[in-house]
């Protein structure tokens, strides 16, 4: 049995969980691709990615998840 995604599940999974380039992500957060970029080299902020060859992969969740944990509330 072959433990491979279906095409079906892979679209699904895709979908519920799009991945972004580095350049889409830092669009994404309002963000500069080079901001990202320092960011993996030194470590100052921790947000999950992963490595493709030459390409820096960010999932969606992974920068919900790092946008929910660095929101900034302003006393008033």
């Amino acid at each position: 049995m072959s433990t491979a995604l279906s095409h079906a599940a892979l679209a699904e999974e895709l979908a519920a969980n799009p991945r972004f380039t580095r350049k889409e992500a830092a669009a994404y957060l309002g963000l500069a691709e080079k901001t990202l970029a320092n960011w993996a080299t030194t470590g100052k902020q921790k947000i999950k990615y992963h490595r493709c060859g030459r390409k820096t992969i960010y999932m969606k969740a992974d920068l919900d998840a790092w946008l929910a944990a660095n929101i900034a509330t302003h006393a008033a």
